[in-house]
């Protein structure tokens, strides 16, 4: 990464608001899994491996920022998801199954558009039925995960 972009970066992440840090990990850990699908392809285990070990540390701080006390059902659904993600990623490895690969891709995306809304004014749940996107405590600002 370039000095500009590593600043760029750092900058992005220190004005985020929660929910943008969020939406970041999101990108994060789709970018690590697209590489290690890509890694699969080239036959690289070690950049397969270096990938799917950061993409479990971005797991690992996504479960650091639920408040299992303060956020109640959501943040018992995620921990639950983020469980069957890691279960997932770490088959997806052993496997070296770069289509279950994408199904995690596809699910993570599909929870980042929820994030995406949280703090939108009239927000909705995405189109899967039902209001189970993650609640925020500024729900009437305007906010966008694209930083």
């Amino acid at each position: 990464m370039t000095t500009q972009s590593s600043e760029y970066q750092n900058a992005a992440v220190q004005s985020a608001s929660p929910t943008q840090l969020v939406c970041m990990l999101y990108d994060t850990l789709v970018r690590d899994m697209n590489r290690a699908i890509l890694a699969i392809e080239a036959g690289n285990i070690e950049e397969r491996a270096a990938e799917v070990k950061h993409a479990l540390l971005v797991l690992q701080q996504l479960e650091a920022f639920l408040d299992m006390e303060k956020g109640g059902e959501p943040a018992a659904n995620l921990s639950r998801f983020y469980a069957v993600l890691r279960n997932n990623i770490m088959k997806a490895h052993a496997e070296v199954d770069a289509e279950r690969f994408r199904n995690q891709i596809a699910l993570i995306l599909w929870v980042r558009s929820a994030w995406e809304q949280v703090e939108g004014p009239g927000s909705q749940s995405p189109d899967r039925g039902g209001d189970n996107k993650p609640k925020g405590e500024k729900a009437n600002q305007s906010l966008s995960c694209s930083v």
